[in-house]
């Protein structure tokens, strides 16, 4: 694929610095279009050009098990509802700038997998509060 770029280096940061022990991550963007359907449009579906509402992000992902403090008050966070300001990264693209992602978000639904003799995995999801910045990515 022409101009694939690999994210294996994507970074997840609090307001106090990266959280270490970082995985695969999914990015999900949801809104909703506003229907402003009526008999003039001869009863068509018609929806409001650039307008969504609901819009949420939320981005999941896997950690390896660890102590480092960030990762700490993360899991802390999930377990109170603590929002904070997250930014997730994509990096390692090369000829371009990274693409970021930057907000209020919330973590939440931590899930721990410990395997016997495994490395534990923490998986968590991080739902948006407000308005979340985004910064494409870009030719240098």
């Amino acid at each position: 694929m022409a101009g694939e770029i690999n994210t294996t280096n994507t970074l997840v940061q609090n307001s106090s610095g990266v959280i270490v022990g970082q995985g695969a991550f999914t990015h999900t963007f949801a809104g909703t279009p506003i229907d402003i359907s009526n008999k003039s449009y001869a009863d068509n579906v018609t929806l409001l050009d650039g307008e969504l509402s609901g819009k949420q992000h939320v981005f999941a992902g896997e950690f390896v098990y660890n102590n480092d403090t960030e990762f700490r008050n993360t899991r802390d966070d999930a377990f109170l509802g603590t929002q904070d300001t997250y930014t997730l990264t994509y990096t390692g693209s090369g000829d371009v700038t990274d693409e970021s992602f930057t907000g209020l978000f919330v973590p939440n639904a931590l899930s721990d997998t410990l395997g016997h003799g495994e490395a534990g995995k923490t998986t968590l999801s991080f739902s948006s509060s407000s308005t979340v910045t985004r910064v494409p990515a870009s030719d240098v």
